[in-house]
């Protein structure tokens, strides 16, 4: 059985930062995905439409494979009118 681990650091911008720290760096098992991180944080479902850079490139996706020494940065979702 692989119990390999990786570090990730996951960044929360604005009214995210309710769900989790402002920077945390996690050791979570290799091969997770971003849905991981919604899930540990509690982020609600209506906020999932979130601005999500990892390593400052855009994902939509979150089954994105996440990869040690990943950077991911939350941002809620831009309003307009």
């Amino acid at each position: 059985m692989n119990n390999k681990t990786i570090k990730v650091t996951i960044k929360f911008f604005a009214t995210l930062r309710q769900y989790g720290p402002i920077k945390e760096i996690l050791e979570i098992p290799e091969k997770r995905k971003i849905k991981l991180l919604f899930e540990k944080y509690k982020i609600p479902k209506e906020e999932r439409r979130a601005i999500i850079l990892v390593n400052g490139r855009p994902h939509k996706d979150l089954n994105t494979v996440l990869y040690d020494g990943d950077l991911i940065s939350i941002f809620p979702p831009i309003g307009g009118g």
